[in-house]
Formats: C-alpha cells, structure tokens, sequence
C-alpha cells in the first residue's frame, strides 16, 4: 500500500496484517535531500498483546491529564 504523509496531518490507512512481526517501512517516493534516512517500522502483535498496550498507554495519558487539574 502507498499513502502519502502530510506534516501535522492524521491520514489513517486500513489493512488486514496476516503475519506477526516487526516491518519496515520506506518512503516510496524521491522527495528530495536526505529521502534515504526515511525510514520506519511497525509491528504486527496478537490482539491480546495489542489489548494490553493500549491500557497501559490508557492509563498513563489519564495519570498525566490528573497531572494538569
């Protein structure tokens, strides 16, 4: 799949992983200076390890929002 980035913009992109595991991702276009340092990765996990990364973020995003009250 191809999707292009916009700085400071969410653009979701849906897929139906197949395999788990750690991807990497390139910028498939040559978009100027330093274009071979865009790079990323992702992971694919089982749905019960992705259930427990969300709570745990869940939690700290409202420990950290209790902070500013």
């Amino acid at each position: 799949m191809t999707q292009d980035a916009i700085p400071g913009m969410a653009i979701p992109i849906w897929f139906k992983p197949t395999t788990n595991g750690t991807f990497l991702i390139n910028c498939a276009q040559l978009c100027g200076n330093s274009h071979y340092f865009m790079k990323g990765q992702f992971q694919v996990v089982p749905q019960p390890e992705f259930d427990k990364f969300v709570a745990a973020k869940s939690a700290s995003a409202g420990a950290a929002a209790q902070s500013f009250e």
